[in-house]
């Protein structure tokens, strides 16, 4: 049975709450063929979208950027910008606010591409958001049988989107097996890992809000099991005892 406390296992479909607290809101929305989100803009939050079905533009002052398929971008707070359908089905998008915030629709456009604009980015390599101190991610890739280092973030939960391969994902003492269109969200400092149990390359989207530091936890296995935290705190904050 999943503890709910540690993480929360979902699937990818429209209308679906991927994740939602103080950090991070993301949701899978779409829009259908013609249809526009209209100018708007985030001015507290981080925008950052995975394009997992159908074909459209995003626009951002005088400059627009077409796509099809998988496809991934990042606005950083305060930029205008507009999402467009331009295919003939339905664009589905994990579309993810960090941290959670409020969205203020624009009348129009600025006349220009504003300083930091938006950024494309693609779903084949170790394609990143830019710099944030909001939000820390993008894609991810394991090749079969090789496994993530067992970790935690302190104070930022980590979501990742399943969308190629085939995975083992442990929180704690719970496993779950995971593949294309799964999502797995893992509460703020529990330990997690992936591995990959299936023939082909995992290929996963995820978010980690905030972006901090250290921004991996790392752990040491001692004589009777139990795990023990072996990198610093630089939050001041207590330290969990050895566990699972």
């Amino acid at each position: 049975m999943q503890n709910l406390e540690k993480y929360r296992h979902l699937k990818l479909k429209t209308g679906a709450i991927l994740a939602s607290d103080e950090t991070i809101d993301l949701e899978a929305i779409e829009l259908a063929p013609g249809e526009s989100t209209g100018p708007r803009r985030h001015p507290d939050s981080d925008l950052v979208v995975l394009f997992y079905e159908g074909r459209g533009t995003v626009r951002t002052g005088d400059r627009s950027f077409a796509f099809g398929g998988l496809r991934q971008a990042y606005a950083p707070a305060g930029v205008t910008f507009e999402i467009t359908n331009t295919g003939p089905t339905p664009l589905k998008i994990a579309y993810g606010l960090c941290p959670n915030g409020p969205t203020e629709v624009a009348d129009v456009h600025p006349p220009k591409i504003q300083s930091g604009g938006v950024t494309m980015l693609g779903i084949t390599q170790f394609d990143r958001f830019p710099d944030s101190g909001l939000v820390r991610g993008g894609m991810f890739f394991l090749e079969p049988g090789q496994e993530a280092s067992y970790h935690s973030h302190d104070g930022a939960p980590e979501v990742f989107v399943f969308l190629q391969g085939q995975c083992d994902s442990t929180t704690e003492d719970e496993m779950v097996h995971v593949g294309p269109g799964d999502v797995i969200y893992v509460a703020p400092e529990m330990k997690h890992r992936l591995l990959n149990t299936g023939t082909d390359r995992l290929v996963v989207w995820l978010t980690v809000t905030p972006n901090v530091t250290p921004s991996h936890t790392f752990y040491e296995q001692q004589p009777d099991g139990l795990y023990k935290r072996i990198t610093q705190r630089l939050d001041g904050k207590t330290s969990l005892p050895p566990s699972r």
